[in-house]
């Protein structure tokens, strides 16, 4: 049986961003939250970071099965140094969640939306990572070397540009890197992005550039139109606002998340 308050799961390897967050989480919610090295599920609620690693999905995976609500955070949409996303009983927000964002009102300034997609430009391909691999079961570089295929197919000629996940720059035969820039320089001049899930989605959002993703946040956006409008951009991303949190903001994150698991 499942009782009152929350665990919040501070367990290692942990990113520094992760377990900022987590401690901010801990201090602003003294009175319910219960801190753990090790997944216990004595509470309704099981707060992580990082579900993608193993052990915390085969916690998620668990408490969800005993009945219980997970609130997971990772990479944040933006203002990355310091912000994380939030999701609940899954790895991103889906449509439902966005949903559940007031009708009017943003949460924290509203993201300036740039128009940086060229017709002609190069296709940017971007890559899953070791953890998302180990994930879904792939083999390394499985899914990339599939979807460049199928893109060489559907756009024969046309260059494609490769944006790898990590610290390294990984090659992909037959693309141009784009690794070692920031991400806006990346997107400059691209007529689409094509990734699983990535957060590089939502970037492309607020860049303008269309999008195929199979899932993510930004499958909301372009799940079945990769050449949203404006409007339908901008809404998008003010919703999504209410889903990227700081340390400094754990009080009004403790206030969301208990009227979005209510």
């Amino acid at each position: 049986m499942l009782h009152d308050g929350c665990e919040i799961l501070i367990d290692a390897p942990m990113a520094k961003r992760g377990r900022a967050m987590l401690c901010a989480m801990a201090s602003a919610n003294q009175r319910t939250a219960a801190v753990t090295d090790k997944y216990a599920g004595r509470h309704g609620l099981l707060m992580l970071y990082g579900a993608g690693l193993e052990s915390r999905r085969a916690a998620t995976l668990a408490h969800l099965g005993a009945g219980g609500r997970v609130a997971s955070w990772d990479l944040g949409y933006w203002d990355r140094e310091v912000a994380l996303r939030l999701s609940l009983d899954g790895l991103h927000p889906d449509p439902g969640h966005l949903a559940m964002a007031p009708a009017t009102g943003a949460r924290g300034p509203a993201r300036t939306l740039r128009e940086d997609a060229n017709p002609a430009g190069p296709i940017l391909l971007v890559g899953l990572g070791k953890k998302s691999e180990a994930l879904y079961r792939l083999g390394h570089l499985e899914w990339e070397r599939r979807t460049l295929a199928a893109l060489r197919l559907r756009f024969p000629g046309r260059a494609i540009a490769w944006r790898p996940k990590g610290k390294r720059p990984e090659p992909l035969e037959g693309t141009v890197s784009r690794w070692d820039m920031p991400i806006e320089h990346a997107l400059w001049g691209c007529s689409l992005v094509v990734c699983r899930h990535s957060n590089v989605a939502v970037d492309a959002a607020i860049a303008g550039v269309p999008v195929e993703c199979e899932g993510g946040a930004a499958a909301a956006l372009f799940g079945d139109n990769p050449r949203p409008t404006r409007p339908q951009r901008a809404e998008f991303l003010r919703r999504l606002g209410w889903w990227n949190w700081s340390p400094s903001e754990a009080a009004d994150a403790w206030v969301w998340i208990r009227r979005t698991t209510a």
